[in-house]
């Protein structure tokens, strides 16, 4: 990539040579012209897309892939609540632990049919013993991850956690 750069810089500095002295023979010395300043948006582009092409070196996860993924278990899968709010109006609640936040927004995991989660961002309200109102973004009874954690991700395909109470019997 470096000889490509200097390379197109050398062709660059020819053509502005050029350039500069057809313009001086005309009585006009121009620091750059229309020319040069186009070549050096095509290198700058060139490099850029080099740039972005080589860089990274992550894994790429496949979301559909062909081989089957095993589900993460999540404490609980919660059903978003529709009631009728003081004012008659239908509010919408979800788990307060449901939501997290990016910035200024504000999101919870949607589970689809396919158990699979996608981020769905919301318009907030306000809390309410635990739960938190919200004003756009879901719908009633659509179901979602009911504590949000940081180790899921996007297109993951999660499952309520079994929890085992075992009884034990005393023989008196």
């Amino acid at each position: 990539m470096t000889t490509v750069l200097r390379e197109a810089s050398w062709n660059t500095t020819r053509a502005n040579d050029r350039d500069r002295e057809r313009d001086q023979s005309n009585g006009h010395e121009q620091s750059l012209t229309i020319t040069g300043v186009r070549k050096i948006i095509l290198i700058l582009i060139t490099a850029f897309s080099a740039v972005l092409t080589s860089c990274g070196g992550k894994e790429v996860k496949s979301v559909g892939g062909t081989k089957p993924e095993t589900a993460v278990a999540v404490e609980q899968i919660a059903t978003v609540e529709k009631r009728t709010g003081s004012s008659g109006t239908v509010e919408l609640l979800v788990p307060g632990e449901s939501v997290f936040s990016r910035g200024p927004l504000s999101g919870v995991y949607v589970v689809g049919s396919d158990g699979r989660i996608a981020v769905r961002w919301i318009s907030r309200g306000h809390e309410d013993n635990g739960r938190l109102i919200v004003l756009g973004g879901l719908d009633a009874g659509e179901r979602i991850v009911g504590k949000y954690t940081t180790r899921l991700e996007e297109g993951m395909v999660v499952k309520e956690q079994v929890s085992e109470t075992k009884e034990v019997q005393s023989h008196e």
